[in-house]
């Protein structure tokens, strides 16, 4: 269940394990399966770190490392209006893909539940219920 708060939706997957990861062999396209058939798709501009991105201790990562998420459990999924999107894994991986950059698009669907979408800065949500 979604929780919509005054600049971002707080999506309810905490707990929800990876299943599968898929990505282009350029490197700019993600998609990832989640338990229950969430499905989480970005095209373009993302940054994959251990530990926050915005922390001065934080590791950038290779797109390559994405695998190693499978069997991973959410522990954050945000979704801003601003159109960016953060997603911390339990292993302290975070995924963010940021909301003003015209080379990113994000969209997460959960059947039954919510569709949001974010690109050129704008996030959108959509009830699914």
């Amino acid at each position: 269940m979604i929780e919509e708060l005054k600049d971002r939706w707080i999506l309810g997957l905490r707990g929800t394990p990876v299943a599968t990861v898929f990505r282009t062999s350029e490197g700019n396209e993600l998609r990832m399966l989640l338990a229950g058939g969430t499905e989480l798709k970005i095209n373009g501009a993302m940054r994959l770190t251990y530990g926050a991105a915005t922390s001065p201790q934080s590791v950038p990562l290779t797109a390559e490392e994405l695998d190693g998420l499978v069997g991973a459990t959410i522990a954050s999924a945000v979704a801003f209006k601003s159109g960016s999107l953060r997603v911390v894994f339990g292993t302290g991986h975070h995924l963010n893909v940021p909301g003003g950059e015209h080379k990113a698009a994000a969209h997460i669907r959960k059947p039954g539940d919510f569709d949001w979408s974010g690109k050129d800065g704008v996030g959108t949500m959509e009830a699914l219920w």
